[in-house]
């Protein structure tokens, strides 16, 4: 089960549900289009200030669960159809941005 599942199952058992917006403004840091396959780096600063883990019955922020701003990377890869698919992505909590 994905790390997505796990939390959204997690939060649903304890009555908690997610509210709020996420603030996400990619940018491309770097081209490789020579290497086989052709990829790209991504590079984000996900802000997670306004988003908040809250008890569905009084809407009491869950604590713990407040959000912060932090880096996030990913790797788009050319496929041979010529797609180009996210193959790899992390959010990087322990480094603030």
């Amino acid at each position: 089960m994905t790390r997505v599942r796990l939390t959204i199952r997690d939060a649903k058992e304890h009555g908690a549900m997610r509210t709020g917006k996420l603030v996400s403004n990619p940018t491309v840091a770097g081209v490789d289009l020579d290497s086989d396959p052709a990829t790209v780096s991504i590079q984000d600063c996900i802000d997670a200030t306004g988003y908040r883990l809250v008890y569905k019955k009084n809407r009491a922020v869950v604590p713990g669960s407040a959000g912060g701003r932090h880096l996030a990377t990913a790797t788009a890869t050319r496929y041979p159809d010529g797609r180009w698919l996210i193959n790899v992505g992390a959010v990087h909590e322990d480094q603030p941005c």
